[in-house]
């Protein structure tokens, strides 16, 4: 049942994110900033819910798609407070809890939570403490006798060339 509600979730948030994107070609903005600079915050809000949809199939094989998906929540709240203190926009609360929502939704639904969190380097945050040496363990000694090859007795006997009489 946890699958399918994730593959669901993961279904809704692309559709909802596309279904953004697609209305923010149309509406009107009096500061296209994001084409200005050389980007397109439609075509970014779009690629996100394409690739949430096309996860959904197997979010266990796409576990960055759920990563992208479950940190597009976080992202939101951070741009609308963002916005709320530094700009003095209104704060939007429909994409927060939208965000949000589906953030965790994502997270409390994953099969195998702890694949969420990114594989750590294997390089240890400080240096372990040093260990004691520990003696090399002894060659393990043989029970059976040792037999050893014959050497070969004769050797090859050079080779005499034939030289042609005159």
């Amino acid at each position: 049942m946890r699958r399918l509600l994730l593959t669901v979730s993961m279904l809704l948030m692309g559709m909802a994110l596309v279904g953004g994107a697609a209305e923010s070609l149309v509406g009107t903005s009096l500061v296209p900033l994001d084409q200005e600079v050389g980007t397109h915050a439609s075509a970014a809000g779009a690629v996100l819910g394409i690739g949430l949809m096309a996860a959904a199939v197997n979010p266990s094989g796409n576990v960055g798609w759920v990563r992208a998906g479950i940190l597009y929540g976080f992202v939101v709240l951070a741009f609308e407070a963002g916005s709320q203190f530094i700009l003095h926009a209104g704060f939007h609360l429909g994409p927060v809890f939208f965000g949000l929502a589906f953030s965790l939704l994502l997270i409390a639904l994953y099969p195998q939570r702890k694949a969420l969190l990114p594989a750590t380097t294997g390089i240890p945050a400080k240096p372990a403490p040093a260990q004691p040496a520990v003696p090399a363990p002894a060659p393990e000694m043989r029970t059976e006798p040792v037999t050893e090859e014959p050497k070969p007795t004769e050797e090859p006997k050079p080779k005499i060339e034939e030289t042609e009489k005159d």
